[in-house]
């Protein structure tokens, strides 16, 4: 609740600087933004399976498997300038994809792992799992509070602090079982194991970056991002994600 309360706290006071930007009448511009950052993660423990069993090769047998996760965005944003262009103030909204996968080294050769599907008393059943993968889609709201303490002809450079607040639309995750007679059980094993990623997802991160002015009616900009701290748990409900970073690209048409 704490958190939640001070991204709302931090939604308000750009608002409120947003607004004062408009009423000052300073300059404005439109911003398309395309952003991804790698995610560091590690398994949900809430996923029952075993790594130390799967598929053998000539060199031995991989007891690991590759958990990766990865997040895309791209949105719209008007950018509001004061303080002589010194500072400026950006919402938007924006449209987040939020992909997580398991996969055994050797998926190309059939390798697999156990994923168990039921335990009652001294009996336990494993499927046998070549991935497991998930897709979480949010809309949201970004804000961004930039300073630019350089400011050339052609080029800027500048800080950034950005939060974001987003609901999830939808998600969904996919078993793939090495017999695909198992696909028919997908639903239910998922049903059991009742594990989904949260429906609010927000953050707190500052970035870098540079604004190239190709005319006065087109500028392109490159942010990279600094570690994030998350404002909400269990965004993705197969993967924890314990850091991030990445870039972000914008297109800004100014009026």
């Amino acid at each position: 609740m704490k958190k939640t309360s001070m991204v709302f706290c931090f939604l308000a006071v750009i608002s409120v600087l947003s607004v004062s930007a408009q009423n000052q009448k300073k300059n404005f511009a439109i911003s398309f933004n395309y952003g991804t950052k790698g995610l560091i993660s590690e398994l949900n423990e809430n996923w029952p399976i075993r790594q130390d069993v799967g598929y053998y090769y000539n060199y031995g047998n991989n007891a690991s498997v590759n958990i990766m996760a990865r997040l895309n965005y791209f949105g719209i944003s008007p950018e509001f300038f004061f303080l002589n262009k010194k500072l400026s103030v950006s919402p938007g909204l924006r449209f987040t994809n939020l992909y997580s996968d398991i996969v055994k080294p050797e998926y190309d050769n059939s390798g697999y792992f156990f994923l168990r599907v039921k335990s009652e008393g001294y009996n336990t059943d494993y499927a046998r799992v070549r991935a497991i993968k998930e897709n979480t889609n949010y809309l949201g709201v970004p804000l961004e509070i930039k300073y630019i303490p350089f400011d050339f002809d052609f080029m800027s450079f500048y800080v950034k602090l950005s939060g974001e607040l987003a609901y999830k639309i939808n998600s969904a995750t996919d078993i793939v079982f090495k017999e695909p007679e198992m696909e028919q059980y997908q639903r239910s094993v998922l049903t059991d194991l009742n594990v989904e990623a949260n429906p609010l997802y927000s953050s707190i991160y500052a970035s870098i970056g540079s604004t190239v002015k190709f005319s006065e009616n087109l500028f392109c900009s490159l942010d990279i991002f600094f570690p994030s701290f998350y404002m909400t748990e269990k965004n993705s409900g197969l993967v924890n994600m314990t850091n991030i970073s990445g870039v972000q690209i914008s297109v800004t048409v100014p009026f």
